[in-house]
């Protein structure tokens, strides 16, 4: 009986592996069947749930008729307005991870005591009670990811206690009658984005989140987006509006004055070498000409966010340098963006907190890794030493002093205000309880833009950079009106999208 049961089990196990393949949503009843009694609460029906995208259609948050997608322009938020304080969360790397991660050094011991090497092979020989011990105490984690594994499929982490904490800010602020316009996410968003469960699971976990507030992911690592199930899961599960494999795109704030630019670094840094360098160089000068031109367009300040860092004192930090190419596009967007007065960088991949600011005579660039929001934490140098490692960076003629930088290695979130002139940006650690504490503040000065005239629809007048004709003043209090059908996509952008996807390598499971 003993033995049947235990097959049984196995079984059980086997016929729930993940699979690869592509995310689908069942179409939802308009009226749902009546399935209990009048008077009672109807049953929760969490599958419904999970089955949604970010974007359920993809104008939502977004200002019908804004959008041009010849520049991969999304359009305006719907809600945001710097003359009321623009609210926005960050935060990336939500994904879960093994339990038994914080193994990491042991299983290198492990690995290096096959060598002919004495010292390492006595090493991986103490090693292996240790690791045992460390393993099982004091959570069985060794045990306990079998069946996740089994699964391809890792359950740890502090996601769900990061959503509570955001939520519970958000809560906070309407109860104070502000809202927050945006979340934005620095990618890994799911532990391989090949497998349609892991994004049922995300998407249940965010469901709570992205119901409320309009939700802005980039494409991490994890996502896999250099295979064709990774990239249109992704597509499906995000519901965001970018077509063809390249998936970068911008938006603005409801006022148009901020704008926010989402990178897709997967194919230019790509540490796993899953593209062809030929892709990689040019994927590379395509985006960053279109980062250049859009930046270039915009009269306000701009938020740059993708997922592989500029700049980090972690383990990532050698990703953006190991070759002359990728230096030398960093060192160009960075000057392109300081000539532009951008305001902050952001990324993720590290597993951790780190803020440094990057000085020139005439401007300031706040450079942010936020790659905290659930996925097993990352070990980073003592705060000391982190920010000397931060102050070897000379990019674009920019020094960065000790003094300003800051690292932690905490699960957290960042809540950014802005306001005509000026912003502030807090940074939560949250713990297992879901209670959020603040780490970090740091004041932003946007006093180059000035502080202009709004008109009723809240629109600055005139606008901080150049002059506007009165046809384009028209056409921006235009916009702020919802439309019934969307701005057609022009013909250049219909080539744009009908671009088959390059060339790439052979792909393999990245680690």
């Amino acid at each position: 009986m003993r033995r049947a049961a235990t097959v049984a089990m196995l079984l059980m196990l086997v016929d729930g592996c993940s699979h690869m393949g592509r995310l689908r949503y069942q179409p939802q009843t308009v009226s749902p069947t009546l399935t209990h009694k009048a008077g009672e609460a109807p049953p929760a029906n969490p599958a419904a749930m999970q089955l949604q995208p970010l974007f359920g259609d993809t104008l939502i948050g977004l200002v019908p008729g804004t959008a041009d997608s010849s520049r991969r322009y999304l359009g305006r938020l719907h809600t945001g307005f710097t003359a009321d304080t623009l609210n926005l969360m960050l935060f990336g790397d939500n994904r879960p991870g093994w339990r038994a991660s914080r193994l990491s050094t042991e299983y290198t011991a492990l690995r290096e005591m096959f060598s002919p090497n004495l010292a390492k092979i006595g090493r991986g020989l103490v090693t292996i009670p240790w690791a045992l011990v460390k393993g099982l105490y004091p959570d069985l984690a060794l045990i306990r990811d079998i069946p996740d594994r089994l699964r391809k499929a890792p359950t740890a982490g502090r996601e769900r206690q990061v959503v509570s904490a955001m939520l519970a800010k958000i809560d906070s602020l309407q109860a104070h009658g502000q809202s927050v316009a945006a979340v934005l996410n620095t990618g890994d968003l799911v532990y391989d984005g090949r497998y349609p469960s892991t994004w049922e699971r995300f998407l249940r976990i965010t469901r709570p989140l992205s119901s409320r507030v309009p939700y802005f992911p980039v494409a991490g690592n994890h996502e896999r987006t250099d295979t064709e199930d990774g990239r249109e899961n992704w597509r499906t599960a995000t519901g965001l509006p970018v077509g063809g494999d390249r998936l970068y795109y911008c938006f603005d704030t409801a006022d148009g004055w901020l704008r926010v630019i989402a990178l897709d670094s997967n194919p230019i840094v790509d540490p796993g070498n899953l593209w062809t360098r030929e892709v990689q160089i040019k994927y590379s000068a395509e985006e960053f000409a279109w980062l250049t031109e859009r930046v270039k367009e915009h009269r306000g300040p701009v938020i740059v966010f993708m997922h592989h860092p500029p700049f980090s004192a972690g383990f990532h930090r050698v990703e953006w340098q190991r070759d002359s190419v990728l230096s030398k596009r960093r060192e160009t967007m960075v000057e392109d963006l300081h000539k532009s007065g951008i305001s902050i960088i952001a990324g993720g991949h590290e597993h951790a907190y780190e803020r440094a600011l990057l000085r020139w005579p005439d401007a300031v660039l706040i450079a942010i890794v936020s790659g905290g929001a659930g996925a097993p934490l990352y070990p980073l140098p003592p705060r000391a030493e982190a920010a000397r490692v931060m102050s070897e960076y000379h990019v674009a003629g920019s020094t960065v002093q000790p003094a300003d930088v800051f690292t932690a290695q905490a699960f957290h979130f960042i809540h950014l205000r802005f306001w005509f002139g000026g912003g502030e940006f807090y940074t939560y650690a949250v713990d297992d309880k879901a209670k959020a504490t603040l780490i970090d503040k740091v004041q932003i000065d946007l006093s180059r833009y000035g502080t202009p005239k709004i008109d009723q629809f809240k629109i600055p007048i005139p606008p901080a950079k150049g002059q506007t004709s009165a046809s384009e003043a028209t056409e921006e209090k235009k916009n702020q009106t919802v439309h019934p059908v969307t701005k057609a996509d022009s013909t250049a952008s219909k080539r744009l999208l009908s671009k088959p996807a390059p060339a790439r390598k052979t792909t393999r499971r990245k680690p």
